[in-house]
């Protein structure tokens, strides 16, 4: 079978949905499928083949790349061009630059031989124009209406899929970096590389600058525990707003003389997240509209036995399959840092978060995601 992911964002591109969608690709391949990947970068579309080495690149079709309305007519004319069983979308709002040229996709595609599938990886509306309203949210579920198939990450997502009418398949998704430690790894001398004295505690955060997941909150608050250091593992994201709120995040650590206390690592190969992960005390993740198992840095930080705080899900089906494996803590200031310094000062339940941890992460592994996707596509 042949199979074509579209997706806004691929490494080495910085992204959770393009990490995905490489892992996705890789295991599907395993499997004995043929994997390609369209993506576009600096306005040049870029094609991807998923191979047992890693991936190798195609020949890219000509012209410009876009993910605008207007250029949606040769967005399909692209796809039929590749001649896939499958055209599966890999939607997130942000990572099209919230161009909705990708939406009306399946529409385009719908009088082909080509079946069309679309993961929301979240359900963020696209800006359309000022006073657009219900239109947003009615653009966001165009595909899924159009579509051959519809997958939802996580409850949340479901729930609210269903109620919109629609009837789709619960995927989750996995670890976009799974526990892949350097040769001879040393865990003391990962942290004194970050200057991280005896006494100190090391509070990590993974994932990309944006607002809504409670950066500015965790430097907050380790600008008032002296024997904390935070690490953030991550860099800007893309977007317009995220690529601001990321350099005032940079201009707030140099304005308050913050920048021995809290490190930034930037974009950084799989092994080095994995070693930085393994070497801090806790995983802090407050973000601001609860934890979900749509976050790929959750799953990572899961997967690498991490003590974990985080923020309630929303979901009570969430909610309970993190129960044990992860301390919860509101989104706010006093809350947050109690929870981590409860979490700091027990090594007992560092380790039984740690097992949990592992134990949850088991559910969700790569060849089970794959097959599940597998057994979508055979149903057709």
């Amino acid at each position: 079978m042949r199979i074509l992911f579209i997706t806004g964002e691929y490494p080495p591109q910085p992204g959770g949905v393009g990490d995905y969608t490489q892992r996705l690709a890789q295991h599907l391949t395993i499997a004995g499928h043929e994997v390609i990947t369209l993506t576009s970068v600096k306005g040049r579309w870029q094609l991807w083949r998923a191979t047992s080495r890693g991936d190798e690149a195609l020949a890219a079709p000509r012209g410009r790349a876009s993910w605008r309305l207007v250029a949606a007519g040769r967005l399909a004319q692209v796809v039929r061009l590749i001649r896939s069983q499958w055209c599966h979308i890999q939607y997130q709002t942000g990572a099209y630059r919230l161009q909705i040229g990708v939406n009306v996709l399946p529409l385009l595609l719908r009088r082909t031989e080509i079946a069309t599938a679309i993961t929301y990886h979240d359900l963020l509306p696209p800006y359309l124009f000022p006073k657009a309203g219900p239109l947003r949210t009615w653009v966001t579920l165009l595909p899924a209406r159009a579509a051959t198939a519809v997958i939802a990450t996580n409850p949340e997502d479901e729930a609210t899929l269903r109620a919109a009418g629609l009837q789709p398949r619960l995927i989750p998704i996995g670890a976009n970096i799974e526990p892949a430690l350097p040769p001879d790894y040393d865990r003391a001398a990962w942290r004194e590389r970050l200057g991280v004295a005896a006494g100190e505690a090391l509070i990590g955060y993974f994932g990309l600058l944006s607002p809504g997941k409670g950066v500015d909150m965790l430097i907050d608050l380790a600008a008032g525990q002296p024997h904390w250091r935070l690490l953030i593992i991550g860099g800007a994201a893309t977007t317009p707003t995220d690529r601001a709120y990321a350099e005032a995040i940079q201009q707030r650590l140099a304005r308050d003389g913050l920048r021995h206390r809290v490190i930034i690592t930037g974009h950084l190969p799989a092994a080095q997240v994995s070693a930085y992960l393994s070497a801090c005390d806790v995983i802090a993740l407050p973000f601001r509209d609860g934890a979900s198992l749509r976050r790929g840095s959750l799953l990572a930080a899961l997967a690498h036995g991490c003590a974990i705080v985080t923020t309630p899900p929303a979901s009570p089906a969430t909610a309970a399959a993190l129960t044990g494996a992860v301390q919860f803590a509101t989104a706010q200031p006093d809350s947050f840092a109690a929870a981590i310094e409860m979490v700091l000062q027990s090594a007992v339940m560092r380790d039984r978060l740690s097992e949990a941890a592992c134990a949850v992460a088991r559910r969700f592994a790569w060849p089970t995601i794959a097959q599940a996707h597998l057994e979508l596509y055979q149903t057709r």
